[in-house]
């Protein structure tokens, strides 16, 4: 005879008595790095059809709109420090997922200076779209480099709020702690972001 596993006050739902095997350790971080490679390898495609509307435009230059008469060029420190922010996020983001589980206070500190660097890194983007001096209208050129660097921020922007919750799990009964690939798959992310910006900032700031 079959025995039910629902007790009388259960609604129909199973006795959650056994770990699901998707979530043993080695499993659930084999599929965190598949699930993550997958992830940074789709987002790959969309900055490189960016760049590959970069060469293509700034190659065809249709009546000379690559870049319209009175643009001035960006200015490349500004460029310089959002890139070095960005890397800094990303280094301190590696840092913390590597240690959280050995020392999850020392991993908050540095996860809460990577959230600091990218919300700077942020302000600074945004200080140099209202200074730029050219719209997307402007040529070719102008309209690449703000869909090249808005789609950064806005990528920046998700990955603090993602930032955010690692911070809030990284104590010792936190998802960050018990799950650690978890964190370290979103550290590859941070770096993959800050490969971007090294080669959209010598692209974008030194090709033209």
């Amino acid at each position: 005879a079959l025995v039910s596993q629902h007790t009388p006050h259960s609604r129909g739902l199973p006795s959650l008595v056994v770990a699901a095997p998707e979530w043993a350790p080695e499993v659930d971080a084999r599929i965190t790095r598949v699930g993550m490679r997958i992830f940074m390898g789709a987002d790959a495609l969309l900055f490189v059809a960016f760049l590959f509307a970069f060469f293509y435009l700034k190659a065809l230059n249709n009546d000379h709109a690559w870049i319209s008469h009175g643009v001035v060029h960006p200015r490349r420190y500004i460029g310089a420090i959002i890139v070095v922010l960005l890397v800094a996020a990303a280094g301190l983001v590696f840092l913390g997922a590597r240690s959280v589980v050995r020392t999850p206070a020392t991993a908050r500190l540095f996860f809460w200076l990577a959230l600091l660097a990218g919300v700077v890194c942020i302000g600074v983007q945004i200080y140099e779209f209202r200074n730029l001096g050219f719209g997307p209208d402007s040529g070719s050129y102008p309209s690449v480099f703000i869909g090249i660097q808005s789609m950064l921020m806005v990528h920046v922007a998700g990955a603090m709020i993602w930032l955010g919750t690692h911070i809030h799990q990284a104590n010792p009964t936190g998802d960050s702690v018990a799950r650690p690939a978890s964190a370290v798959a979103f550290g590859n992310f941070m770096i993959f972001l800050a490969v971007v910006s090294v080669i959209a900032y010598l692209v974008l700031y030194f090709l033209y």
